[in-house]
């Protein structure tokens, strides 16, 4: 299957074709570039790989949450994609992705609660927590805590309280993602991977996950996943 993947979600836009058994990328650092850049980088790196846009069987975004206008740039890209050419894509948050890969790179097969954490900048992230699990040499991922964004304290007090009223073992916990000192310091007790997923990866979870269903999308059914107000928002109300 030829799969085609975009992050525009942070300052790296980036791009991964899979053709066949062998993976091509590209990526450009630079967020105000993204909606001048991002049609060339794919341009380049279809031309690296030989193939046509029309060739293409799945397209595969990894949707937020994080910049605004970064989520906004690749889903109209890839929503177009996939309208013009009638094919499936594979959306997924940045969160639940890195529990995914977070599970896959260190070879777990037993049950694993993730709790995959996102710098959102101003003492903020973007969290959620994920049981992580193996069924037919699949990975199958279940939400414990639906995405938020909260200040640093009140993020872990909030994953303290799921922990504590699903009675979870410690042993079994891990934290994952962009985690700064901030947070780094109040989570000590816990296992801890720091990562923080690429198109290549979101290529390999597609291939590895078990319920592909509920992960794909059409040009209309797709959504953004923001997970916070808009910086114009947040100025009127006052917020950070």
């Amino acid at each position: 299957m030829n799969i085609l993947a975009v992050d525009t979600t942070t300052k790296n836009a980036c791009v991964s074709l899979k053709v066949k058994d062998k993976i091509y990328n590209d990526s450009i650092n630079n967020e105000i570039t993204h909606s001048e850049k991002l049609l060339p980088l794919i341009d380049k790196t279809l031309k690296d790989a030989d193939i046509m846009l029309k060739n293409i069987d799945m397209f595969g975004i990894i949707n937020g949450p994080g910049s605004f206008t970064g989520i906004r740039i690749g889903l109209a890209t890839i929503k177009a994609f996939s309208h013009v050419f009638n094919k499936d894509i594979f959306s997924i948050s940045s969160l639940e992705l890195t529990a995914m890969c977070t599970y896959l790179k260190y070879n777990f097969t037993d049950d694993k609660y993730i709790i995959s954490l996102i710098d959102a900048k101003n003492d903020r992230y973007y969290y959620s927590i994920y049981k992580l699990s193996t069924s037919e040499g699949k990975i199958v991922s279940a939400n414990i805590l639906p995405i938020k964004n909260d200040l640093y304290d009140l993020a872990y007090e909030n994953i303290k309280n799921i922990i504590e009223k699903e009675n979870i073992d410690a042993s079994n916990i891990i934290f994952c993602g962009d985690i700064k000192d901030n947070l780094l310091n109040i989570i000590s007790d816990y296992k801890l991977k720091l990562l923080y997923p690429t198109t290549n990866d979101l290529l390999e979870v597609i291939i590895k996950i078990k319920d592909t269903e509920k992960y794909l999308f059409n040009a209309f059914t797709l959504k953004a996943i923001y997970a916070r107000a808009s910086q114009a928002e947040r100025v009127k109300n006052g917020e950070k």
